[in-house]
């Protein structure tokens, strides 16, 4: 965290006396705020304010403190005053999966001009980011429990099975003709092909196999992929079969697409926000959910 954030937040508390209304200033939570606090205490390793029931009292090295940073930070809010009422550009800071991103947001975002910084990764490590102000929101296919984010429903993606175009040429397919085969029949002749899967845990896989044969996968044969984007790829270029949301098949593909004789599934998207944010991301978060129908 940048110290001189820190700097300008204890400026806005000493003065205040309180977190709330110093949020209020400054645009920041009360718990995001109290971070800022906390972690300035630890990088000065010193206790800067006594807690009571309604207010926070400074103590010497506060006071000390805010007698060193008062006149620099004061004369930068005069500067800033001497800019005039041009108004700041923003920049949203996005963490999301990137297929997700790529697919169903970019192409609106471009659009809109503005600007933007987005950060590829899992859920854990994105909310991580999150919960330390380095992003401003997350989009998330799961509902972790962290301390300090709430979670809105975004968007219900579909999954289905595909499978490279060469695929069906091969005899032994199951999903030709009029009799459709029994499960049995096509779990089997799943086990035995070459599955490109999104992790080693087989997370998307074994949603399906549960939905479809209500059991284990015992897949042998497998490459691993960082992403859904380059497992269609992968596909599209030689064999195998994989599990892809509905909204990559969308624009013209040649990979085989099963939801018929396989049951698709849905999984629910999440936009993940620091509690007291969501508020002022109300304007984006009802963008999102525009977006993310088209």
């Amino acid at each position: 965290m940048n110290p001189i954030e820190l700097y300008q937040s204890f400026y806005c508390i000493y003065r205040e006396r309180n977190l709330t209304k110093a949020g209020k200033i400054l645009g920041l939570s009360q718990p995001a705020l109290s971070l800022h606090l906390q972690s300035l205490e630890r990088h000065r390793k010193e206790v800067l304010f006594r807690r009571t029931s309604r207010d926070l009292i400074p103590t010497d090295a506060a006071k000390r403190l805010y007698v060193k940073i008062a006149g620099p930070i004061e004369e930068l809010e005069r500067m800033e005053g001497q800019m005039g009422s041009k108004e700041k550009v923003r920049e949203l800071r996005i963490g999301s999966a990137k297929e997700i991103f790529l697919e169903k947001i970019l192409p609106k975002l471009s659009k809109e001009g503005e600007r933007f910084h987005v950060q590829y990764g899992f859920p854990p490590e994105l909310l991580e980011a999150l919960t330390k102000e380095e992003i401003d929101f997350v989009i998330s296919n799961q509902k972790l429990t962290v301390p300090g984010i709430g979670f809105t429903e975004l968007f219900r993606e579909t999954f289905v099975f595909v499978a490279s175009p060469k695929i069906p040429f091969d005899p032994s397919f199951p999903f030709r003709g009029q009799i459709k085969q029994k499960l049995e029949t096509i779990k089997t002749w799943m086990e035995k092909q070459h599955w490109l899967v999104y992790s080693e845990d087989f997370a998307i896989v074994r949603r399906f196999w549960k939905v479809n044969f209500d059991s284990r996968p015992k897949l042998t044969n497998y490459s691993v992929l960082p992403n859904l984007h380059d497992i269609k790829t992968a596909l599209e270029l030689g064999l195998g079969v994989s599990i892809l949301p509905t909204y990559l098949l969308e624009k013209k593909s040649s990979l085989y697409r099963n939801d018929k004789d396989c049951k698709s599934f849905d999984n629910q998207i999440y936009l993940a926000t620091r509690l007291g944010e969501k508020l002022s991301l109300d304007g984006q978060i009802q963008k999102l959910q525009d977006w993310m129908k088209t």
